[in-house]
């Protein structure tokens, strides 16, 4: 299919691959939420995460053909959190402080609040990225554990099994599921747990990918520098420094880039488990 190709870094020859195909993970399930708005299910929340994700894989896709710089990319989550902050599909406006109680925001949990939460869930997600297959897992992993912690299953069902074929397709390095995937799946995340009020929940299931970004952050803006990654002649990727979570974890155990894979989605699998023991106490 003519779709633009992007160089596949960890394999040798750096063959070019097929890349952008989150756009079918973005396709299918607004298609899927606007059928459900129109059967009158969950008409609220479907109209929500559809203008949601639409909107914002639009700027994926816009960030895959020109390739944007971080500066702008990191804003453009933003602009995606519009389309909740119009329609407002939930009128909770309140959340759950330590040590505080509850608090009302009011209008700034639309104005302020919202686009806080889609802009670190969107970009720490996208940061974690690079590795075949990577993004669709931990995706996957992340949505079905709020689809387990909301014990609602008909909102992300076709999500869920986009994302299967997705990783599929990354993992064996026959498609890359590019910016536009990961701003859809970001905010599918997001914005879902928004509106089933289980931002806990997100917080703690999103610590491996806020660790990697804080890595990432203070390596550019203190030490002017970017995380490495290299392969050897066995195939195996090792770091020299440490300045991400993969970098940190290859640094000390060169693996494959199906092990770093499934490494670095056991610790998303471990942190949605705790979140899944430990957010109900928020709640």
């Amino acid at each position: 299919m003519p779709f633009p190709r992007a160089v596949d870094q960890h394999k040798p020859g750096k063959p070019l691959v097929s890349n952008c195909y989150g756009i079918f993970y973005s396709l299918a399930s607004v298609c899927y939420w606007f059928v459900l708005y129109f059967l009158g299910v969950d008409t609220q929340q479907s109209l929500a995460l559809a203008a949601s994700v639409l909107f914002g894989s639009n700027m994926g896709l816009f960030d895959d053909l020109v390739d944007l710089p971080w500066r702008y990319k990191a804003v453009l989550p933003v602009f995606a959190a519009l389309p909740y902050m119009v329609l407002k599909p939930s009128d909770r406006t309140t959340i759950s402080a330590l040590l505080v109680g509850v608090v009302d925001l009011g209008s700034l949990f639309f104005l302020l609040l919202v686009p806080a939460i889609v802009t670190v869930a969107v970009n720490s997600y996208n940061q974690l990225g690079g590795l075949n297959g990577l993004e669709a897992l931990t995706g996957l992993i992340l949505i079905g554990g709020l689809a387990v912690a909301s014990r609602e299953y008909v909102l992300l069902a076709v999500p869920l099994l986009m994302l299967v074929i997705l990783f599929y397709l990354s993992f064996t390095g026959r498609a890359f599921i590019g910016n536009v995937g990961s701003f859809s799946i970001g905010l599918t995340f997001a914005v879902y747990a928004i509106i089933a009020n289980l931002k806990i929940f997100l917080l703690i299931s999103l610590a491996p990918f806020i660790l990697n970004s804080l890595l990432i952050l203070c390596s550019r803006f203190f030490l002017h520098e970017r995380a490495d990654t290299h392969m050897d002649d066995r195939g195996s990727l090792h770091s020299s420094k440490v300045r991400s979570l993969r970098s940190l974890l290859l640094h000390y155990m060169p693996m494959s880039e199906r092990t770093t894979v499934l490494v670095l989605s056991l610790l998303v699998l471990a942190s949605v488990v705790l979140s899944l023991l430990i957010a109900p106490h928020f709640s």
